[in-house]
């Protein structure tokens, strides 16, 4: 982006008007399940059953709540932007601690957690170095980040965007930022973090899925389609009716995992970079309540 370029800017009004799902992440062939599979690995890992995790950009709990019901002992908080997400994540997951508030200035006082992580968040924010180094502010000397964040801008959607001169996801789905991949490590980096860890997803079939999926949802009809049937994010676990629709979006998912399975340490094509980066200090080697891998 030029320096004369005006800077990138949140639509309260498209992310406001979503819903970003709350109910627990089930399937276990899918992307959503892939991501979650990562993040568990890094939990599995700690030293202190009990240690606080906030999540970043939570919506309305769905990843807060997959994560509870595979690991109960972990104190879960979530902050999001949204004033009717955080309420529906409060009534539908009552054990979970859920506050609205900005993730470019959390709520939370110096070293609180021993975790930090989002999913799919940066992309969507005004000022992405800002909120990490939030996160990193809130965040234990020894403590851990997890995040998962698309790299468009080294994918087809930067590939688009030059010849088209448009990036159709910015309309679609409100990813107001495009990141290189070094672009990510380089703003955990200046948080003052520690990048110990790299995968990656959404390869050269999930990127193209994806890319078409997104691009045909300049359709008004297709927007809706997407937005209502994705069961990602879902509201409820009533059942719902299983169109063509929502069988391509299943079957795409399932061929997406399947590949970036396979390729979860090869960076070329992909398309989502997962890193986990750890907050190293002076004091981290002495202090004992740091959690450890």
């Amino acid at each position: 982006m030029s320096s004369s370029a005006p800077p990138p800017r949140l639509d309260e009004g498209f992310y406001r008007a979503k819903s970003w799902g709350s109910v627990p992440i089930q399937t276990a062939r899918d992307l959503p399940s892939l991501k979650l599979r990562y993040l568990l690995e890094l939990l599995q890992s700690r030293s202190s059953p009990r240690a606080q995790l906030l999540e970043v950009g939570s919506g309305s709990g769905r990843i807060l709540s997959s994560i509870h019901g595979r690991d109960p002992e972990l104190q879960l908080t979530g902050i999001d932007l949204s004033a009717e997400q955080t309420e529906l994540a409060r009534r539908t997951h009552p054990s979970i601690t859920f506050v609205c508030g900005n993730g470019e200035m959390l709520p939370f006082g110096d070293a609180t957690f021993d975790y930090v992580i989002f999913f799919d968040y940066l992309e969507h924010i005004e000022r992405p170095a800002v909120s990490l180094a939030e996160m990193s502010r809130v965040l234990k000397p020894g403590g851990y980040l997890h995040l998962v964040c698309p790299a468009e801008k080294q994918s087809i959607f930067g590939l688009s965007s030059r010849l088209f001169g448009r990036h159709f996801k910015e309309t679609t789905a409100g990813h107001i930022q495009q990141f290189l991949r070094a672009d990510l490590e380089a703003l955990v980096r200046a948080a003052g973090l520690s990048v110990i860890d790299r995968r990656y997803s959404y390869h050269l079939l999930g990127s193209l899925m994806d890319y078409t999926l997104f691009t045909l949802m300049l359709h008004p009809r297709i927007y809706q389609m997407y937005w209502r049937g994705n069961p990602y994010y879902a509201t409820s676990v009533a059942p719902r009716k299983r169109g063509v629709f929502q069988r391509l979006l299943e079957w795409g998912n399932a061929v997406a995992y399947f590949e970036s399975s396979l390729l979860e340490r090869i960076a070329f094509s992909a398309c989502a970079v997962h890193l986990t980066a750890r907050k190293v200090a002076a004091a981290a080697a002495t202090n004992s309540s740091a959690p450890s891998r």
